[in-house]
């Protein structure tokens, strides 16, 4: 019988009843599974919150073009507007982030938890986000006060980078007729004004995203456990389930019958 109901199952495939039918069957261990995930998720943020919290310290910058001419507010605002997102890929830029690791490596005094900074790992924990002329830079670090101080050097180094002069070959700066610098970046230059200074690290909680991916991860055993537990069970529990799975009515069956020998006198 097991032989056939293989081969019935395997022609028929597994319907929506079927599926029904196994959730049902296991649903305790299902629950579990994904109450022991979620659980875990959650327990998990606590005690990461407490070994090895995280700070997140919060700036914003304003864009504003000045074309230097009589043009209309509209025309400039419209144009800062469209660079807007221009500068926050500039901000994560190599130039602006490589200069602001050397600042940082020297000055490491004055940080509390330093370590060997480079543009990479200031890119990693460096978010950048706008809304229309305002830009919202964001750093995490694992001390409240190094989030502020490497924000506010990442802000500064920006402001600094974007209003650069054109340097010649011999690193002089180059003149324009008026014998004022060249702007290095014409469309940057001058329009890049921080608006808040980077704020102190505040605590950053994930309790949401790693209970969210514990619930994920318990589905995904609950899944797991059920795949494996179908396989390797190979015997039919009730009359439905013949009917299910071979597709025949089930004409008689064996009842189950309990003796009670503790009737009247043990008789």
């Amino acid at each position: 019988m097991d032989e056939e109901k293989q081969v019935v199952e395997e022609g028929r495939g597994l319907t929506f009843k079927d599926i029904l039918f196994i959730i049902r069957k296991h649903w305790i261990a299902i629950v579990v599974f994904i109450f022991l995930g979620t659980a875990a998720g959650f327990t998990w943020t606590k005690v990461e919150q407490r070994v090895k919290p995280v700070y997140r310290s919060t700036g914003t910058m304003l864009v504003s073009y000045d074309s230097g001419k009589d043009t209309q507010i509209t025309t400039e605002y419209n144009f800062s507007n469209y660079i807007t997102n221009t500068y926050v890929a500039f901000i994560k830029e190599e130039a602006v982030l490589s200069k602001a690791a050397d600042k940082l490596n020297e000055n490491k005094a004055l940080l509390k938890k330093p370590i060997e900074y480079t543009a990479g790992n200031l890119k990693r924990n460096l978010s950048v986000s706008a809304n229309s002329l305002i830009l919202t830079v964001s750093y995490t670090a694992r001390d409240a006060d190094d989030a502020k101080f490497i924000l506010q050097t990442v802000i500064d180094t920006a402001s600094e980078v974007a209003d650069s002069p054109k340097l010649d070959e011999q690193g002089n700066v180059i003149l324009d007729s008026e014998g004022n610098p060249e702007p290095k970046y014409k469309f940057l230059n001058g329009n890049l004004t921080p608006v808040s200074e980077a704020k102190k690290g505040k605590q950053v909680s994930n309790t949401l995203r790693n209970t969210v991916i514990g619930f994920g991860a318990g589905i995904v055993a609950a899944f797991l456990y059920v795949v494996l537990r179908e396989l390797l069970d190979n015997k039919f529990k009730s009359s439905e389930e013949v009917e299910r799975m071979l597709g025949v009515p089930v004409l008689a069956g064996i009842p189950d019958y309990h003796f009670d020998d503790e009737k009247k006198g043990g008789k």
